[in-house]
């Protein structure tokens, strides 16, 4: 990996689109949706996690997971039943305070992934759930290596909507959304500090709460977020004709295919 990010990637972390998620913090936890168990299990090998390291006296110490970008806490809430400390790292405040509510016992900390406020060995494993192509690198992956124990893993996941279903494709259209900055694909994590990657797909499907929630969802998209008010009316516009179109997007319940990605690396 090249010690020079490429143009403008290292300014991802405080660019317009990646500073825009606060604003939308409550209707971002409401809505998003969260990731399929068996895709965190991928990462952490069961439902325990990563093997236990031998303490003092062949004594088992207490794993601890960290949640990198961590938002809300959508994949937060998922480590809880691990049997570790699970620590949260999110540089937004106000993303940060719904975590902190609605998982008080998560240590949640204000910070960057390319500063994580963690000592250097200790944690087992990071996750990061929709966040890392917010990541600059290679800072980021040095400063991932630098908090993991010598083979902890770090895995990546994200939820992507299937835009081959015919109303999928169409609400991406009518939200126009741009190509946004940073990489177009996932970058393997520098092969001088983890091992091969591996990657998988986990079919899942997001429920939402009818038309409205259908149009809240589009409201924390980053590209969404940031328009202009008359923009994001006339995108409204366009999701009313299209949810007039389509009688599965009319009912209580509508149902957003998607496929979960997972990437993971063992720290070397």
């Amino acid at each position: 990996m090249s010690d020079t990010a490429p143009a403008g990637e290292r300014d991802l972390p405080t660019s317009a689109y990646a500073r825009s998620f606060g604003s939308e913090a409550a209707r971002y936890h409401q809505t998003r949706p969260s990731y399929p168990t068996a895709a965190l299990e991928l990462v952490l090998g069961g439902p325990t996690g990563p093997e236990q390291a031998a303490g003092p006296a062949g004594a088992p110490d207490r794993r601890r997971f960290l949640d990198l970008g961590a938002g809300t806490g959508k994949l937060t809430a998922l480590l809880l039943d691990r049997g570790a400390e699970v620590v949260a790292v999110e540089p937004d405040p106000d993303m940060l305070a719904v975590l902190a509510r609605q998982l008080p016992q998560v240590r949640a900390l204000t910070g960057r992934a390319e500063a994580i406020p963690l000592p250097d060995g200790s944690v087992d494993a990071v996750v990061a759930g929709q966040a890392f192509h917010w990541f600059s690198r290679p800072d980021a992956d040095r400063e991932i290596a630098r908090v993991l124990r010598p083979g902890g893993v770090v895995g990546l996941l994200w939820n992507i909507p299937d835009r081959d279903v015919e109303w999928v494709g169409e609400l991406y259209r009518a939200t126009r959304k741009p190509r946004l900055p940073g990489p177009g694909r996932f970058d393997p994590l520098d092969p001088e500090l983890f091992g091969p990657a591996e990657e998988a797909v986990v079919p899942s499907e997001h429920q939402l709460a009818g038309a409205a929630g259908l149009r809240d969802l589009v409201h924390t998209w980053s590209w969404v977020i940031t328009r202009p008010g008359e923009e994001q009316d006339a995108i409204d516009q366009r999701l009313r004709i299209l949810i007039g179109r389509h009688a599965e997007l009319q009912g209580p319940v509508v149902r957003l295919p998607q496929r979960t990605e997972v990437l993971w690396q063992r720290r070397l």
